[in-house]
């Protein structure tokens, strides 16, 4: 009997190893992260940008972007299609699409639209911007004049994939209304960076083998979820055993940044202290900003699940925390001469001559120091270096040979007795 057994599964095993070597032979090759095919039809870029969508020519998708692609080439900034493809993105200006009449004409729900589906309205941009792209290749590599050269035989160079990035979007949304009802829709939000994350790689799409049939799959890792097959591609094989093949994966730049409102006089809430949203920047906007700087942005309102929620046994579930996937981000530093306007600071007539009163003041510095924190008595000289920490300085270079730079903002610190104002003067200056 044992050896009815043994011979039984020595059979089993030499059956196995013959059927595992002809699913090797009959495997399919591996599928490329990247594609490598040129996109030459009508329907251009369109699977990279709309993979769930079937291309119909006569269907509303189809019709809405030829609308974009007409708006790119006679309202936005010119088309550079060479640095297009080198840097991978390109701006559009929020207010000019809505300053085309033809296309609010022929698409007038379009402002809803590009709130209430984001995400399908930016990948619309992307295949408008792919064909533009595409076609621009096709007209540079045409064959001479008297020449009959195929389509298929011309070398067009590969296409990346590109990023619209919205700029210039209204309403700005202030952080207080930044609420549940917002998940899932386009918003725009003002604030000031107070912390900046470390630049990670984020896996985008990895292969994985099946330990059966080797068998190589492709799998999208949707929001950066490790997401594995549910069974093996082969109609033959139907394993549920895979190990990832890191090798074969597509990886981006990713990065987190966290937003505290801006607060100016008439909108202080007593007891409270300032609104923070975390933003998620990837591929070309990673880096973009550091902690101090006043940014405006642009994205899709996502969530996330807290730490509560993820804890084994923890009764509350459905606990998510709102943040914003960003699309674009415009740093106030860039802007000559527009900080104001990007603190939702302004200034009257009546508030231009009371400026230009004080600075005919003879001693202004005096006039300064009494004018900070006025509660306060005295301590002219703790006020003074506030005053100077205010305004800051000017940026100097330690040598002209290496033109090493020494910053111009000084460090301030207060140091007292408890009960002498050191809160108070330093909130004054906040």
């Amino acid at each position: 009997l044992n050896m009815q057994s043994s011979n039984k599964w020595r059979a089993n095993k030499l059956q196995s190893n013959k059927w595992r070597k002809i699913h090797k032979s009959r495997q399919s090759p591996l599928v490329p992260i990247v594609s490598k095919r040129k996109y030459l039809s009508v329907a251009a870029g369109w699977d990279a940008y709309l993979p769930h969508e079937k291309y119909k020519s006569d269907g509303i998708t189809a019709r809405r972007i030829e609308l974009l692609k007409l708006h790119l080439l006679q309202k936005q900034s010119p088309i550079k299609c060479d640095e297009i493809r080198e840097k991978q993105f390109y701006k559009v200006d929020y207010s000019v699409l809505l300053d085309n009449e033809e296309l609010i004409e022929k698409w007038p729900d379009i402002k809803l639209f590009i709130k209430e589906n984001p995400e399908l309205f930016i990948a619309y941009l992307g295949v408008a911007l792919h064909q533009l792209i595409d076609e621009n290749a096709k007209l540079s590599k045409a064959a001479p004049p008297g020449e009959d050269v195929p389509v298929e035989e011309l070398d067009f160079p590969l296409i990346p994939m590109l990023h619209p990035r919205v700029i210039n979007y209204e309403p700005v949304l202030h952080l207080k209304h930044l609420k549940a009802n917002c998940y899932g829709k386009f918003v725009a939000v003002k604030g000031t960076v107070v912390r900046v994350g470390a630049v990670k790689p984020l896996c985008i799409e990895m292969g994985f083998n099946c330990l059966t049939c080797a068998c190589v799959q492709l799998i999208k890792q949707i929001d950066g979820r490790y997401t594995t097959p549910t069974v093996c591609s082969s109609s033959e094989c139907n394993s549920r055993s895979f190990t990832p093949d890191r090798n074969n994966s597509r990886n981006i730049d990713w990065q987190i940044i966290r937003l505290q409102e801006i607060i100016v006089d008439d909108q202080k809430e007593g007891g409270r202290i300032p609104r923070t949203v975390e933003c998620e920047l990837k591929n070309d906007l990673v880096d973009s900003c550091v902690p101090g700087d006043i940014v405006t942005v642009c994205g899709v309102v996502k969530v996330n699940y807290t730490e509560d929620s993820q804890k084994k046994g923890s009764s509350e579930k459905s606990l998510y925390s709102l943040y914003i996937q960003a699309n674009s981000l415009t740093n106030a530093k860039g802007r000559a001469g527009d900080t104001n306007l990007q603190i939702g600071i302004e200034f009257s007539v009546k508030d231009l001559y009371a400026i230009k009163a004080i600075q005919a003041e003879p001693n202004l510095l005096k006039l300064l120091v009494s004018s900070l924190c006025p509660s306060i008595y005295g301590h002219e000289l703790v006020k003074v270096g506030l005053i100077l920490g205010l305004f800051g300085g000017s940026t100097k270079y330690f040598m002209d040979r290496n033109k090493i730079p020494v910053r111009g903002d000084p460090h301030i610190l207060v140091v007292g007795d408890p009960g002498l104002g050191k809160s108070q003067m330093l909130q004054s200056c906040a």
